[in-house]
């Protein structure tokens, strides 16, 4: 485990614990403590577990690299809300870039690269995608044709890339040093090139509602829980200026109300799902006045569309 004695935003030594969380969909019940900044507010995993001790935290009991086939028979209806859910991403990069033929864009922590197939598709562009493994499409070569996908981390990108649109769909709460990182693509970037991030909000009704069974803690994978303040002073260190920043995100808030509902209920998360899938969409019916909301109160993500300063 490697201690902090600084803010990694502000550098601030005034730092105090502030909750203690178990590892969530994993087996074990390991305690793990996040500090808050006294200055600017970051609530972030300290200590944290070394990089090369992460995978053990990267089981069957992590739902997302199960993904639809989790869900037993239930799979293509899971599968077709991904494809729904990687058209709003699509939406999103539209409304905030103009793409032609020649644009790049490039997905941090790409995961399965089915957003950048649905970029490839629907907006014609080069796609490239870079993750620290290649369990999102290893054996999917032919699926996904066409993109240019690599295990890397983002210093090891070229420093003649210049993206025009880079995304970071809930990757940056994962990256152990964000601003490092933030700097560097700042400086491969155009001056043009727009920065799409998704995270959750530490600022929102669904961490004040669970408390430490909020799945936005995600422990230990989660290094930092940011909060609309606190990623503007980010972004700003790093030399990109905040151009919007939404109290919602693409990805549906019900998803952090449920997974918490689940860590709060103690469910084995390496089971077949398909038990839960019926509660699962009553849930979701239910829910829907709440997202009516989302646009004057986070419900638990925001999106931040940056510039290069």
């Amino acid at each position: 485990m490697h201690q902090l004695h600084n803010c990694p935003i502000c550098n601030s030594q005034t730092i105090n614990s502030y909750i203690q969380t178990t590892a969530q969909m994993h087996s074990s019940k390991e305690l793990f403590n996040f500090d808050q900044c006294a200055e600017c507010q970051l609530v972030f995993l300290n200590p944290r577990v070394e990089l090369d001790e992460l995978k053990n935290y990267y089981t069957s009991h992590y739902l997302p690299y199960r993904g639809s086939e989790a869900w037993g028979k239930f799979e293509k209806l899971v599968e077709g809300s991904q494809q729904k859910l990687d058209l709003k991403r699509v939406q999103r990069v539209r409304d905030t870039h103009l793409i032609s033929s020649e644009s790049l864009i490039l997905d941090v922590g790409c995961g399965k690269p089915s957003f950048l197939k649905a970029c490839q598709q629907k907006l014609h562009c080069q796609a490239m995608g870079i993750d620290f493994s290649n369990e999102g499409w290893k054996e999917q070569e032919a699926s996904f044709e066409g993109l240019d996908l690599r295990v890397a981390e983002i210093k090891e990108l070229s420093s003649n890339l210049q993206p025009d649109v880079i995304t970071m769909w809930h990757y940056l709460e994962h990256d152990y040093t964000p601003l490092e990182n933030l700097t560097y693509l700042k400086s491969i970037a155009k001056p043009s090139t727009t920065l799409v991030i998704e995270v959750p909000n530490f600022d929102s009704t669904s961490r004040k509602k669970y408390n430490e069974n909020w799945a936005g803690w995600h422990t230990p994978r989660h290094i930092s829980l940011f909060s609309p303040n606190n990623i503007e002073m980010l972004l700003n260190k790093s030399g990109w200026k905040v151009t919007k920043l939404l109290t919602h995100g693409t990805m549906d808030p019900y998803l952090l109300y449920w997974m918490s509902e689940m860590e709060k209920k103690g469910i084995q998360w390496d089971k077949n799902m398909e038990d839960e899938f019926w509660n699962f969409m009553v849930g979701m019916v239910q829910f829907m006045p709440k997202k009516w909301m989302e646009k004057k109160s986070s419900l638990g993500i925001m999106t931040v569309i940056a510039t290069p300063n």
